[in-house]
Formats: C-alpha cells, sequence, structure tokens
C-alpha cells in the first residue's frame, strides 16, 4: 500500500468517524483543525503529515508543526557517526530491520535495493536502515549484511546504537511499532519490545515525513520511486 492508497484510506476513515460520532461529540475536542477539516488529495503533490494518527495534509493552514525525523546519533556499517543531520537537503528513505530477521526484512531489503538502482547516480537520494535489535547488530555485522546484499555504503547506510534510541525514533517519527495497547496487555509488551512494521518512510531535504509504503510490495516501492522524483520537482 502506497502514499496515494494509504491517504485515501485513512481519509475516508476520518469522514465515516466524523459522521459516526457528530451526534454524540465534536471531533474538534479531540482532533486539532487540520484532522478535521479534511484536506483534499492534490495530484502531483504530496502531503506532510500531523498529530498523533500522522493525517495527511497537502496545504498546511496554520503554524502546527509536521511530523519529522527526531534527533539521533548512529554508527553506520563503516563504524562512522551519523544524525539526522545527514538527511537535511537530501531525500531519504528509511526502514527498520534486523539483521538475523527470517521474516518480512528479506523482502524489504529486497524491495530496497530497487530504490537503490533507480537512483544510483543521484548523490541527493539515501536510504537509512535502522537496527531493531542493535545489541546483536554491531557495524562489523552490518557491514556483513551489507556486502552479502549489496547494499553501496555510500547510497545506504545501515545504523545501529542505542535501542531506547532507535525505539523512540521509530515510534515518536514515524509510528513504527504497530502494536495495540489491547494486545500490549494480552503479550505482556513493555517498551523495550519492538514490533517493527513492514513500513517504510520517505523525508524530504528538510527532514519532514511525507510517505508511507508497504515495503514488501513492489509495486507500492514503485509508488515511492515516483514520489521521490515529486519530491525531486520540489528542489
Amino acid at each position: 500500500m502506497g502514499i496515494r492508497s494509504y491517504s485515501k484510506i485513512l481519509f475516508c476513515s476520518l469522514v465515516l468517524f466524523s459522521i459516526f460520532t457528530a451526534c454524540t461529540k465534536d471531533p474538534k475536542e479531540e482532533y486539532s483543525e487540520e484532522i478535521t477539516d479534511f484536506s483534499v488529495p492534490q495530484k502531483d503533490k504530496l502531503p506532510l503529515y500531523y498529530g498523533k494518527d500522522l493525517q495527511p495534509i497537502w496545504e498546511n493552514k496554520n503554524s502546527s508543526k509536521p511530523r519529522e525525523i527526531s534527533k539521533f546519533i548512529m554508527k553506520d556499517q563503516e563504524d562512522q557517526n551519523v544524525s539526522e543531520g545527514h538527511c537535511k537537503g537530501k531525500i531519504t528513505v528509511v526502514s527498520f530491520f534486523f539483521t538475523k530477521c527470517a521474516g518480512i526484512c528479506p523482502t524489504i531489503t529486497n524491495n530496497l535495493s530497487l530504490v537503490q538502482k533507480e537512483f544510483e547516480a543521484d548523490p541527493n537520494i539515501q536510504i537509512l536502515s535502522f537496527s531493531a535489535t542493535p545489541n546483536l547488530d554491531s557495524p562489523q555485522v552490518l557491514k556483513e549484511y551489507g556486502s552479502k546484499r549489496k547494499i553501496r555504503y555510500e547510497k545506504w547506510k545501515l545504523l545501529t546504537g542505542n535501542q531506547k534510541e532507535i525505539y523512540a525514533l521509530a515510534r515518536d517519527s514515524f509510528n513504527a511499532d504497530t502494536a495495540i495497547p489491547k494486545e500490549d496487555a494480552k503479550k505482556k509488551l513493555t517498551e523495550n519490545d519492538f514490533l517493527h512494521s513492514d513500513h517504510v518512510y520517505l523525508l524530504d531535504p528538510q527532514r519532514r515525513l511525507r510517505g508511507i509504503y508497504n515495503g514488501k510490495m513492489k509495486s507500492s516501492i514503485q509508488e515511492l520511486n515516483s514520489d521521490i522524483e515529486v519530491l525531486k520537482r520540489e528542489l
């Protein structure tokens, strides 16, 4: 599911929610102006995302701050420091993975290689993949992983660091932790348990979130590549 399909589903869901609650409670009491204003999707333009629900907004009508990547300092596969400053001025694709993952991670990595190939010669496009098991994924382990999967260092950074910092970044910046509170209670999950999703995320050169995609689907990654071209026209 790509940015357009994701946004349409979210848009329709919010409209239905508004209709359902109209007789009992004014949504404006709980949601911001952008969310209750129902921004209309615009062709050839990507939205910004706001609030706890990652509401896509195509026209920002007030001074509310959109979602953007949090501050961080991590080590990459060459044991070099990488921070949020590396996203400034570049279009960045973000994912979460771990090297021992035998489930969705290999598929997502393979699909992201399509982004690497498509923009191989463009120095303003990069990929950042954060390890969800940083205690196991040292820079050396990440380097070996990248070598096996033909990940080009100058294009694609595999990042490790403090687990708490990575989990906070994933949750606060992208809602990447897919755990549901009721499930948390049943499974006795804590803040140290990270249920990484199959989504990948698109940041603009101002580090703002501009797209959400299903990393398991090649069609969604192709949509991501198309949206990168949209962002390139904003530069």
